[in-house]
């Protein structure tokens, strides 16, 4: 695997960061997150190389995601070699990530970090380590910046990937850009997997890696990872002034505070600045759920207007199953049922994205030509699916299941009940009320995650396609 000399620059950039940010202290049990790609290869020589310096203790961790059947096993061969190779432990786990997103509500991105970090957390546990290294390196940070900022993210969504996450979390690669680290596996004669769905168009992180970033630097000039990571650094300091002020705020406007609940005093919360109002919301709700996830903006920007109303009494319904009562003069932040949902349903206008509040997710619509989708149509996940232009009409609805509702699934001729579909799939009740059904006019086109409609599918003469993505609308870290 070549002879790394231990002051190369990405060693010593790492070295750097682990200072930086004090990542780790001598003597650290540390599990190092390895998928086989270059940015965790590169991350398990540089801390290998640093083992001696800092009496690290290294444990290797792969998890086979059961997404890419065709190549998780080769994937996971290569990275027990690498750790045999290197004569560190190997700890690895296969996981349905897609049934585990079926069952919880979860887009395939969200659902693939959450089982990640349950497996890290588990072997992290396992074998006394304090912290789990992973690759995050300074582009995926700026591609992150890009894309809250295309969703439309406050400022906490443009502070991107911390260097460090939950105390257990480290990430030193932060500061390296990619071409630095393809730059030291070449150098070192060092292998490396590559993952053929980081081309792939479908996902908007790919487009601004293959398209938007190389479009600002030969058009504009702009270099988006080092701009975009000063930009990042700069906010997070910012937002590390705003969190004194906001405890502070939250702590006067505090009324009670439950293990189910919250309460807050609506006066003192309408005596603060809309910027102060907006981020005491969210600590409240982090306060009570550990995490603001399916909180966005838009959310926010509800609940202070419910607040400013001349007489606030009412109920608000949020993501992930929180809700936000008033009675006057208080706002109760609550947990209600985590997995199930009310009703609800939205129009979807046109092409673009329809946020579906109750569950934290959303649904991007497009048009595009039939050669750029046709070829690819039984190598979607579940996520996407695709339909003849021609053979729906917006608006679309967007909405839950109700009693009665019926459709042909794809490949069939028949009509069927939804709630027989879901019997048959073996959907749960809870599962049920969280899967949104799409309907065009009186057809239901798409059980979402499901099936399509067998009279909206693309065809041969299909001129136009509607392509349809359900996607997390959390603000990622």
């Amino acid at each position: 695997m070549g002879n790394i000399p231990g002051n190369h620059s990405l060693i010593t950039a790492v070295a750097t960061t682990l200072r930086r940010y004090d990542m780790v202290t001598q003597g650290d049990r540390i599990v190092v997150g390895v998928s086989g790609g270059p940015d965790s290869i590169a991350l398990l020589h540089c801390l290998v190389a640093l083992r001696d310096e800092w009496a690290f203790t290294l444990i290797v961790g792969h998890l086979n995601h059961g997404l890419r059947k065709d190549s998780a096993g080769q994937e996971a061969d290569f990275v027990k070699r690498v750790a045999e190779d290197l004569g560190l432990p190997y700890k690895t786990d296969n996981q349905d990530v897609k049934r585990f997103c079926r069952k919880y509500g979860r887009s395939l991105e969200e659902g693939a970090r959450e089982v990640r970090y349950r497996f890290y957390g588990t072997v992290a546990r396992e074998v006394g380590a304090r912290r789990v290294a992973l690759g995050h390196q300074a582009d995926d940070n700026a591609e992150s910046i890009m894309m809250h900022l295309l969703r439309g993210t406050g400022p906490k969504g443009l502070t991107g990937i911390p260097p460090m996450r939950d105390g257990w979390i480290i990430r030193p690669l932060i500061d390296v850009s990619r071409k630095t680290i393809i730059q030291f596996l070449r150098e070192n004669g060092l292998g490396y997997v590559e993952d053929a769905s980081n081309r792939d168009p479908r996902y908007l992180r790919n487009r601004i890696r293959h398209e938007l970033f190389p479009m600002l630097r030969a058009s504009y000039g702009f270099k988006p990872v080092p701009v975009l990571t000063r930009l990042a650094e700069t906010l997070r300091e910012e937002e590390a002034f705003w969190d004194g002020q906001v405890a502070r705020a939250f702590r006067r406007a505090l009324v009670e505070k439950e293990a189910t609940h919250i309460g807050l005093s609506i006066k003192d919360l309408n005596a603060l600045s809309p910027a102060l109002q907006r981020r005491s919301i969210r600590y409240a709700v982090s306060e009570l759920k550990g995490d603001v996830r399916g909180l966005e903006q838009k959310h926010v920007a509800l609940v202070s207007q419910f607040l400013k109303r001349p007489y606030p009494v009412g109920r608000l319904n949020l993501p992930r199953g929180m809700v936000v009562s008033c009675d006057g003069n208080k706002v109760t932040f609550s947990l209600g049922d985590q997995k199930g949902v009310g009703d609800f349903a939205y129009q979807m206008w046109g092409p673009g994205e329809t946020v579906i509040g109750e569950l934290g997710l959303s649904i991007d619509a497009s048009i595009c030509a039939p050669r750029e989708v046709t070829h690819r149509l039984k190598s979607f996940p579940a996520s996407v699916a695709c339909f003849d232009a021609q053979a729906v009409s917006f608006p679309l609805m967007v909405r839950n299941v109700r009693p009665g509702d019926r459709f042909i699934p794809l490949g069939m001729t028949g009509s069927q009940k939804v709630k027989d579909f879901f019997i048959n799939k073996k959907v749960s009740r809870l599962e049920r009320q969280r899967t949104p059904l799409v309907w065009s006019g009186e057809m239901l086109i798409w059980v979402v995650g499901h099936r399509i409609h067998d009279a909206a599918k693309v065809k041969t003469n299909t001129r136009r396609v509607l392509k349809l993505e359900l996607i997390d609308s959390d603000i990622k870290d």
